[in-house]
């Protein structure tokens, strides 16, 4: 993995664990409200980053991996989608549950593009 992969990795985890301890713990602090509307600028920025990410790399990949991959996303989304509206049956929430299928869907099927290295690609 490149070396801004592994910095961007560790820094979402140590945030995502300090946030889980703020939230967890209801530290009521400027700074603490400081470091989760920090944490949420970073999960949309880096929810851009990866889209511009993966439409960037996706155009340059020969037709038949774009049209596995395609197949793969949707396959994943129904799957997704399914479980989550199983999951919440009683009270279905179509926002929350294409929210979950798609972010679970764009991840397993393309995370390798944005996260390895080129020649890896193909």
């Amino acid at each position: 993995m490149r070396i801004m992969s592994i910095a961007y990795l560790v820094t979402f985890s140590i945030c995502t664990i300090l946030t889980i301890l703020i939230v967890y713990k209801d530290v009521n602090h400027p700074f603490a409200t400081a470091i989760v509307g920090g944490y949420a600028i970073f999960l949309i920025a880096s929810l851009f980053y990866f889209l511009f990410a993966i439409l960037w790399k996706a155009r340059k990949l020969p037709r038949p991996e774009l049209k596995r991959r395609a197949r793969q996303f949707i396959l994943y989304f129904v799957i997704f989608f399914c479980l989550s509206f199983l999951i919440n049956f009683g009270d279905p929430n179509f926002y929350k549950s294409i929210s979950i299928a798609i972010g679970m869907s764009l991840g397993l099927s393309f995370f390798d593009l944005v996260f390895l290295p080129k020649n890896t690609e193909h």
